[in-house]
């Protein structure tokens, strides 16, 4: 199982030995990546910066979008089938497998603009520490490495300020849910 780590860097050269420590090659399988509120600065130090995916909270809003466009696609081919005694034929089938789908993917399409424009509410615990110009590091590591990162951070004198790693049920988008308890900071 993977587990997400967010440490605070305050400084962008504490930021520089973090990169080179964890850039080595026998470190495989490790995602990070840093949200800053300068990513221009950050990219220029050949940092890798949060995806506007990671930032955003596209994935939460198409997944609910066409959940929702499939049920009421569902929904109005059922009220088209009683309305119009659809028995059988072409139309028939058209509507049982066009309608829904169609709905479907108009529905994650339309959530997925709608995510855009939020925030991720996963990252919503770490604002006050972007907005306040410090660099927060995310970092994506298996169970059987969380103690090598740990140290390698301590060496580093990097603050971890979060940990969360269980998957909320029934709830895909969100493999690494957080809840205010488990910050640490």
């Amino acid at each position: 199982m993977k587990h997400r780590l967010i440490f605070l860097s305050k400084t962008p050269a504490k930021l520089r030995e973090v990169a080179d420590m964890l850039d080595q090659p026998h470190l495989s399988g490790w995602r990070w990546c840093v949200v800053s509120k300068h990513v221009a600065d950050v990219q220029r130090m050949g940092v890798p910066v949060a995806s506007e995916l990671l930032l955003s909270n596209l994935y939460g809003r198409a997944w609910r979008g066409g959940f929702w466009g499939f049920l009421l696609g569902c929904l109005l081919v059922m009220i088209f089938v009683s309305a119009f005694n659809l028995n059988d034929g072409l139309a028939r089938e058209i509507l049982f497998y066009s309608l829904p789908l169609s709905f479907l993917c108009f529905g994650a399409w339309e959530g997925g603009f709608v995510g855009l424009t939020e925030n991720n509410p996963d990252l919503a615990h770490f604002q006050s520490y972007v907005d306040s110009g410090r660099l927060v590091l995310l970092v994506d590591v298996h169970s059987v490495d969380l103690r090598l990162l740990k140290k390698i951070m301590a060496m580093c004198n990097v603050e971890q300020i979060g940990d969360y790693s269980r998957r909320l049920p029934g709830m895909p988008w969100r493999e690494h849910g957080i809840s205010a308890a488990q910050v640490n900071g």
